[in-house]
């Protein structure tokens, strides 16, 4: 069976035709903007070429001849992330309110994670972001630490681990599933070639698998997204009815309709983000609900806090200290997280060097920039290059964050009138 056969069992023949010419033409590119570092105006002033999305707000198209977003300063420390349009919507459908606690099942590289986060700074949301290769959770890793989230975990766990330790525990859970990635084919060229049906009734018993661990780890009344990048109905449609089947606890709730989305009659409640229709790559998004009163709360962890002079000096206010090899996290989880294989447990508070303390440069994206010394045009060229600067100020020697254009850059150690640069070298231009 060819892609194009396998959607005619829910599209018509001309829609299939539109959808295959827009694969076909140049991708769309779009990010979405950390308004805690950079204002919107700001960013549309710097920036007067990029076009706002018709409903997501701090949410911008560009183009990549004109704008290399990814390689400024204000991507290196956080300001904005880009992420597939697309994408952006799988949060924005996901209903959560204060304090919640969500698991993002199959987070890497993290855009689902960091658009939630970003569109709900009030709600004090605390994220598990999990991923099942070590290699996209480490990557996974950087891009939380960039925006300066203090309340993301990121784990590289097998889904059946969470499942077994953590069931009844989360409010709203994410499940980006695996699947065949047509959405993709503009992307890859190649994995249109590659796709077959037999490829896709092997995942559609793997999202099965997943969809029902996320039933079971969900708290009653709690929310959880389904959602692929595939347009096949085996993987999307038939997965979903399949998990409403099997649990009369959960309910599907009917996702608004916009001229840029499609609904099968399938299962009208659910979205397709098709290229024809909308400016992404493509997407299939459902909500389920756990009905049911809420449970009980989970159970609180025992860490204590060792370092409360530099949370003071920082005016960092954290339940949580956890000391993996000498580096230091901070986080205020109230979940038993012994059970997961940690890649970050929290905001990197620093690292201790011979009993001394060396703050981490992810510090310096959390903390606001008012706290900051604020270097010159001259002096930020200087910082980003890892040159030393020399200027006296009326300080202790110690270290300090430095920022430039209101945005925070990393550390420096004042030394008898010098700064000396600890900017990772990785970064340095």
């Amino acid at each position: 069976m060819k892609f194009e056969d396998n959607l005619k069992e829910y599209l018509n023949d001309e829609f299939i035709h539109e959808l295959v010419l827009a694969q076909e033409k140049e991708r769309t590119n779009s990010l979405i903007l950390n308004t805690s570092k950079m204002s919107a105006q700001r960013f549309k002033t710097a920036f007067p070429n990029i076009k706002e999305h018709p409903f997501l707000k701090n949410v911008f198209y560009y183009n990549k001849n004109e704008y290399q977003f990814g390689k400024s300063y204000l991507f290196d420390n956080g300001a904005y992330y880009l992420i597939d349009a697309s994408s952006l919507l799988v949060s924005y459908y996901l209903p959560t309110k204060n304090g919640d606690l969500v698991l993002d099942l199959c987070s890497a590289p993290g855009g689902k994670t960091i658009s939630l986060l970003l569109n709900n700074f009030d709600k004090n949301l605390n994220v598990i972001a999990n991923d099942l290769s070590h290699q996209r959770a480490l990557e996974l890793s950087k891009n939380i630490e960039r925006q300066g989230f203090s309340n993301v975990i990121v784990t590289n766990n097998d889904f059946s681990k969470i499942y077994k330790f953590y069931q009844n525990k989360f409010n709203a859970i994410i499940l980006d599933a695996p699947c065949s990635g047509s959405a993709m084919f503009r992307k890859n060229s190649l994995a249109k070639e590659d796709w077959t049906i037999n490829k896709v009734l092997s995942l559609q018993e793997r999202q099965k698998e997943l969809i029902k661990m996320a039933h079971f780890m969900l708290k009653e009344d709690g929310y959880l997204i389904y959602s692929t990048c595939s347009f096949s109905k085996e993987e999307n449609e038939d997965v979903v009815l399949d998990v409403l089947n099997n649990f009369n606890d959960l309910e599907i709730i009917n996702i608004e309709n916009k001229p840029y989305y499609y609904k099968s009659e399938l299962l009208p409640e659910a979205i397709h983000l098709f290229p024809n229709l909308y400016d992404g790559e493509g997407q299939f998004i459902a909500l389920l609900h756990k009905k049911g009163a809420s449970s009980t709360s989970i159970n609180k962890s025992k860490n204590k806090i060792t370092h409360k002079d530099l949370l003071n000096k920082y005016e960092l206010n954290f339940q949580n200290e956890i000391n993996i090899n000498k580096e230091i996290y901070l986080n205020n989880f109230t979940l038993d997280l012994t059970k997961l294989n940690l890649i970050r447990p929290g905001l990197h508070f620093g690292s201790l060097d011979k009993n001394i303390f060396i703050p981490s440069f992810h510090l310096a994206h959390y903390l606001n920039s008012s706290i900051s010394i604020t270097l010159t045009e001259e002096e930020f060229k200087k910082y980003i290059h890892g040159e030393e600067i020399i200027k006296n100020y009326n300080i202790k020697n110690d270290f300090y964050v430095v920022s430039y254009n209101g945005i925070n850059l990393g550390f420096v150690k004042y030394v008898n009138g010098r700064l000396k640069n600890y900017y990772p070298k990785g970064l340095r231009h």
